[in-house]
């Protein structure tokens, strides 16, 4: 499909009615019969449709027709650059309401505090409750390290052969 033809479709005959009204003249005239059969054949149109449209389209004055794409190009370019100006907005503010709401940089340290107590009550609570004879068993390690997998995260452990004698690699 052409460049003109798909512009066409995709604005809609609302916006070319529009166009060749601000314009008067030929133009509207030019505008009020392509935006009819752009009506007509649908937003989705088959390919007979779309070679009615281009008859259509052929039919009319050049000039007019130039007209029209370029406008229809223009309003298109300038709803992507809303479309982006849009996006840009929404992050700007996302990033502005995280700054604002609180201390970035003292979330993390109070994730890790806070699993670090998480740690300490599950270990200390489960080996009491073994001792006491409520449990069969004690802390699980893998239940201990996940819970103190943030903290440790925090404070750079993030393999056990760091602390060997090579080293991490």
């Amino acid at each position: 499909m052409a460049p003109l033809l798909a512009a066409l479709i995709s604005a809609g005959p609302s916006l070319i009615r529009m166009f060749g009204e601000s314009k008067g003249g030929t133009t509207e005239r030019v505008a009020q019969t392509v935006a009819d059969v752009v009506q007509a054949i649908g937003p989705n149109p088959t390919a007979s449709q779309v070679k009615q449209l281009e008859s259509v389209v052929n039919q009319q004055p050049s000039e007019d027709i130039s007209k029209l794409s370029v406008e229809l190009g223009r309003i298109a370019a300038e709803r992507e650059k809303n479309t982006l100006n849009y996006d840009v907005a929404m992050h700007t503010q996302q990033q502005e309401t995280i700054r604002a709401s609180k201390d970035v940089k003292g979330v993390r340290p109070e994730i890790a505090n806070r699993h670090s107590w998480f740690t300490a009550v599950y270990v200390i609570g489960m080996e009491l409750a073994h001792a006491t004879g409520l449990t069969s068993f004690g802390a699980s390690m893998e239940i201990a390290m996940m819970l103190a997998a943030p903290t440790l995260a925090w404070f750079g452990f993030r393999t056990f052969d760091k602390f060997s004698k090579q080293g991490a690699s």
